[in-house]
C-alpha cells in the first residue's frame, strides 16, 4: 500500500477579528484532524504526525496552546480564576515554555469546584446551551467517596476520539476485518468508549461482551475474535474460567489482549501471566478521565520486544511534563518524577497543567517503530494517588502485583489489607493458591513469599495464604487494598 499523500486544506484565516475563541480553537483542532479517517500507510495511521521531528511537534503544540488558552479563558470560569489568581493572562501562555507560569491543576481542586456547582462544575467549558446543541457522552471519575467529577464530551469529542485512539490501535497491528470482544458493561468509562468509536472507524468488528463471563466465552468460541479488550485482571479471570469450562484459551482465535485501566506490560510478571494464559500479545493503552480521555498513550509492536517495554504518549495531543512530587519543578532528562499533562484535543475537556499524578521516566530518542513521541520507560505504574504509606515507608500496590504473579504457585486474586493494632498499622497480603495444598506446602510458600516482600519493599508483612476461590474474583476492575486503618 502506497503512503497516502495527506491532503492540505485551506488554511482558515485564525487571526480575523471577529472569530470567537471557541470558533478558533475547534478551527485549529479540525485543521490537525483532517483527512484522519483511514491510515495513510501501512505502518503508521497519521505518519505526518506519528514520525514528526522534535521541532514540528513542538511547534505544533504551541500552535494549539496558542489556540486553546484563551478558550479555556473565556468559557471556564474555573480556569479564569486560576488565572487570576496566578496574575497571569491568557497572552501570557503563548507556547510551551510558559506553561511553568501557570499553577498546576489538581483533581481536589476539581472536587471542590464540582461540590460548589454541581453536577458539572466550572472546569469544562460547556455549558448548557453547547450541551443541548452539541453534546455527546457524559463521563465521569469514580464517586464512591466524593461527588463524581463530570465531564461533558461534545459530538466533536466523539471525532477526536475516534481519530486519535485508531492511530493507537494501528501501532498494536489492529487492521481492518479484524474482530474484538470488548469486555465491558459500557459504564462511563473512558478506554471502552474511545476504543470501540476508534474500532467502527477501523472497520473492526465490534462483539460487545456486556453480558455475563460465561456468555463471553461463548462468544470466543463462536465468533473468534482476534481482539480482546478488557482490564487486565479480567482478562485473567476470562482466560481462569474458561479453563474451568473445559476450554484453553491459549489455543483460542485470540491474538492480542488490549488493556486499560489498570498497570499491565509494565508490570513484567502480570504481562507474563496473560501473554502466557492466552498465547497472545498484550498491549497497553493509558489515560485519564480528565485530561487524556483519547489519544491514548499506548505500546507499539516493535516496542515489546524490548526490556522495559515502554509506552508512547501522543505528544501533538498533549504536552507532557515530569515533575518533581513535592515541588513541581521539573525532573533531569531521563528523571523519574509525577506527570503533568496539558490536553491539546478536546472541545470539552481541553485541561491546562492537570496533574495525572502518575510516576514516569520519558525518553525522548525515537522508538524502534519510527515513532519520535516521547516513551514512558517500563510504563505507568505508580499513581500517587493510590501509593500506601505504611510504618513510614511508600508501596505502590503495583510493587507487590509484581511480587505475587512471580510465584507460580499463587493464583491471579490477592488483596493487600491494612489495619491498626494498637497504635501499629499492620500489613496483610492475602493470596490465592491455583491449588489446593496442604498446610506445609501453605507454609513454604509463606514464608518465601514474606522474604521477598522484605527484600523488595523493606516491610515486613503477614502473609494469609488462602485456597482458590476464596476471594471474589475481579469483574471488571480490580480492588487490591483493602484499608481499615484507624485514623488517630
Amino acid at each position: 500500500m502506497a503512503v497516502r499523500k495527506i491532503k492540505r486544506a485551506r488554511k482558515p484565516n485564525l487571526r480575523a477579528t471577529n472569530i470567537s475563541a471557541r470558533e478558533r480553537w475547534l478551527a485549529v483542532l479540525a485543521k490537525f484532524n483532517r483527512n484522519m479517517d483511514a491510515p495513510a500507510s501501512k505502518r503508521y495511521w497519521a505518519p505526518d504526525f506519528e514520525c514528526a521531528s522534535r521541532g514540528r511537534i513542538r511547534d505544533i503544540q504551541n500552535e494549539k496552546l496558542a489556540a486553546m488558552v484563551p478558550y479555556l479563558y473565556e468559557h471556564s470560569p474555573f480556569y479564569r480564576a486560576k488565572f487570576k489568581d496566578a496574575r497571569l493572562r491568557p497572552s501570557d501562555i503563548a507556547k510551551v515554555e510558559d506553561l511553568a507560569k501557570f499553577p498546576v491543576t489538581t483533581k481536589d481542586e476539581m472536587a471542590r469546584d464540582v461540590s460548589a456547582h454541581r453536577p458539572w462544575g466550572t472546569y469544562t467549558p460547556i455549558d448548557d446551551a453547547r450541551w443541548r446543541d452539541h453534546g455527546w457522552m457524559v463521563f465521569s471519575t469514580s464517586g464512591t467517596t466524593a461527588t463524581p467529577r463530570s465531564f461533558r464530551y461534545t459530538s466533536f469529542d466523539r471525532e477526536l476520539w475516534a481519530t486519535t485512539s485508531a492511530r493507537a490501535l494501528y501501532a498494536m497491528g489492529v487492521r481492518a476485518g479484524d474482530a474484538a470482544l470488548t469486555c465491558t458493561n459500557y459504564s462511563p468509562h473512558v478506554f471502552f468508549w474511545s476504543l470501540h468509536h476508534a474500532l467502527n472507524l477501523m472497520k473492526v468488528t465490534v462483539i460487545p461482551g456486556g453480558v455475563p463471563t460465561e456468555r463471553r466465552i461463548q462468544m470466543i468460541d463462536l465468533y473468534r475474535p482476534a481482539l480482546l479488550v478488557a482490564t487486565p485482571s479480567y482478562s485473567l479471570h476470562l482466560a481462569n474460567t474458561m479453563r474451568h469450562a473445559g476450554f484453553d484459551p491459549g489455543a483460542s482465535s485470540i491474538a492480542k489482549v488490549i488493556c486499560g485501566g489498570e498497570p499491565a506490560s509494565g508490570v513484567a510478571s502480570t504481562r507474563a501471566r496473560i501473554e502466557q494464559a492466552w498465547n497472545a500479545e498484550l498491549h497497553d493503552v493509558y489515560g485519564c478521565t480528565e485530561a487524556v480521555p483519547a489519544g491514548w498513550a499506548f505500546t507499539c509492536r516493535e516496542g515489546l520486544a524490548r526490556d522495559p517495554v515502554s509506552t508512547h504518549v501522543q505528544e501533538d495531543l498533549q504536552i507532557w511534563e515530569v515533575v518533581d512530587p513535592d515541588t513541581f519543578e521539573p525532573v533531569a532528562p531521563g528523571g523519574r518524577g509525577l506527570t503533568i499533562a496539558t490536553n491539546l484535543n478536546s472541545e470539552g475537556s481541553p485541561q491546562l497543567r492537570f496533574l495525572v499524578g502518575d510516576f514516569a521516566t520519558f525518553d525522548y530518542g525515537k522508538c524502534v517503530c519510527g515513532r519520535t513521541f516521547a516513551r514512558a520507560i517500563g510504563g505507568f505504574n505508580g499513581r500517587a494517588d493510590d501509593m500506601l504509606s505504611i510504618r513510614g515507608l511508600k508501596l505502590f500496590p503495583s510493587v507487590v502485583e509484581e511480587i505475587v504473579r512471580g510465584f507460580d504457585a499463587f493464583g491471579d486474586e490477592f488483596q493487600i489489607v491494612l489495619e491498626t493494632e494498637g497504635v501499629l498499622d499492620t500489613f496483610t497480603i492475602v493470596v490465592e493458591t491455583r491449588a489446593v495444598t496442604d498446610g506445609s506446602l501453605a507454609g513454604q510458600l509463606s514464608a518465601e513469599l514474606e522474604a521477598a516482600i522484605i527484600r523488595q519493599c523493606e516491610l515486613h508483612p503477614r502473609i494469609r495464604v488462602v485456597a482458590p476461590g476464596t476471594l471474589p474474583p475481579t469483574e471488571f476492575k480490580a480492588r487490591r487494598v483493602i484499608d481499615r486503618r484507624v485514623v488517630l
